[in-house]
């Protein structure tokens, strides 16, 4: 049985990825701290590791958190620590796996409304998000594996049924507070989840790929577009809107942070499109409808 490895398969993306590989036949090995688990430790790692399809590495401290010194040493650290101890268990294996692929995120692209951002823009954001994503990267590309694929999958925020940022923006909507946020136009930029696996094995079947890959959905829209759709969806006829102070405000209340629904985001697949991907999932209205129903 051929085997996927999923570092921090405990988690909204990783439990649904689990779930459709042994769909599909593959054996699941999941690494995390929890019992009956692979561990960290670099002799597990490398057993669980040899003679792998594929290890995709999901481990990272979220960022749907209020961004104390604390919290941000523990975003860096996550990120950094996971991918450089799976790479020297990679450099240790007598099989390695045939492709690594390494979370990263859109937030690493400058906030754009007009402009679509796409794996060749080099113009990046200047907040903290993006510096971690940069270090991120480098870590990971800084391992020098000849025979092995590497890709970043620079992904933007995930929609599914049980978890990511669709369950608390429905039920707001359902409150009747689900109306645009801020002024509305920042571009929101998304993914439905069982796209997300479907480039996964996309990625798998084409080995020339490797590098940058932007995992987002063709069709970016405006915020109160997005919240439209959902309230659409919800078949509920209104929905308050939320100004951008009474945002900040309520972001002080629930440890998050403001940017990450104000700020802008417009990124697009190129290399995905240009490759021949195609998503089950290309628009919002779609994929929200298959979502919410």
């Amino acid at each position: 049985m051929k085997k996927i490895v999923i570092a921090g398969g405990t988690g909204f993306i990783g439990s649904y990825l689990s779930k459709r590989f042994k769909e599909i036949g593959y054996q699941v090995l999941i690494v995390s701290r929890l019992p009956g688990h692979v561990s960290w430790k670099p002799v597990d790692l490398v057993e669980a590791l040899d003679g792998a399809e594929l290890v995709i590495n999901l481990v990272g401290k979220s960022i749907n958190c209020r961004h104390t010194v604390n919290n941000r040493q523990e975003i860096i650290d996550s990120r950094l620590n996971s991918t450089i101890w799976l790479g020297n268990a990679v450099l240790a294996c007598p099989r390695p796996p045939k492709l690594w692929i390494n979370a990263s995120a859109a937030g690493i692209y400058k906030p754009s409304i007009k402009e679509a951002m796409t794996e060749d823009s080099t113009d990046f954001a200047d907040d903290f998000l993006a510096s971690v994503i940069q270090k991120w990267e480098k870590t990971f590309f800084g391992f020098k594996l000849s025979d092995i694929r590497q890709i970043a999958l620079r992904t933007s925020v995930v929609l599914g049924k049980n978890g990511g940022a669709l369950k608390p923006l429905a039920t707001l909507s359902r409150f009747g507070l689900g109306g645009k946020q801020g002024s509305g136009e920042q571009m929101f930029s998304w993914i439905h989840i069982e796209d997300y696996f479907r480039i996964l094995l996309f990625l798998m079947e084409n080995e020339p790929i490797h590098g940058i890959i932007n995992c987002t959905s063709p069709e970016p829209l405006k915020n109160a577009d997005f919240m439209h759709l959902v309230r659409k969806a919800l078949r509920i006829p209104i929905g308050i809107p939320a100004p951008e102070f009474a945002i900040k405000l309520a972001s002080k209340l629930i440890d998050t942070e403001p940017g990450l629904i104000l700020n802008s985001s417009n990124v697009v697949p190129k290399r995905l499109l240009e490759g021949g991907f195609k998503f089950v999932y290309p628009d919002a209205e779609k994929g929200i409808e298959n979502l919410l129903k």
